[in-house]
């Protein structure tokens, strides 16, 4: 139990910080953090309220917009997806899932930015929807690649660590 507390409070301050101090547009440890919520922390509530408090604190912070049921839901997604598919140690499972959930956030925030009517409610209007931002997609997956590999490595070594002087002591 006290390994999960310290677990949240690390991912807390990890999600929190990546959004509020600088950084490029969707460069943010939320897919991470969703991800190896999901993987991490049990029971299910747990692993939701996480990326949820970053996602409500944060937009009370940087302001509240008619999206957030899109990049919530979104973020969520990847709790999900890291509960399903994330692979304990394996590298290529939490970059291949950042990947996947930089994709679906990317598809389902634009298809409510498509949803909100500035570009026509028609299939062109779509599709020119998701090229206007595509701009911002490379930004999201560099994000995700990095802080998967972060995600990685704090599970590969640190917790590793954490886990025999914890078993030893």
């Amino acid at each position: 139990m006290r390994r999960q507390f310290w677990a949240i409070g690390g991912l807390l301050l990890i999600g929190i910080g990546g959004r509020l101090l600088p950084h490029p547009p969707n460069f943010t440890p939320l897919e991470a953090l969703a991800l190896f919520s999901g993987a991490w922390l049990k029971p299910l509530w747990a692993a939701l309220a996480v990326p949820l408090s970053v996602m409500a604190l944060t937009d009370a912070l940087l302001g509240w917009h008619a999206l957030w049921p899109f990049t919530w839901g979104s973020v969520l997604v990847g709790v999900f997806l890291g509960r399903r598919w994330l692979q304990p140690g394996s590298w290529r499972s939490a970059a291949g899932l950042g990947l996947w959930q930089s994709t679906l956030f990317f598809l389902i925030t634009n298809f409510g930015v498509w949803l909100e009517g500035h570009y026509g409610y028609t299939a062109k209007g779509l599709l020119a929807c998701y090229i206007a931002a595509i701009p911002f997609f490379h930004y999201q997956v560099l994000g995700a690649l990095t802080y998967t590999t972060v995600g990685w490595l704090i599970e590969r070594y640190l917790l590793a660590i954490w886990r025999v002087r914890v078993s030893t002591s």
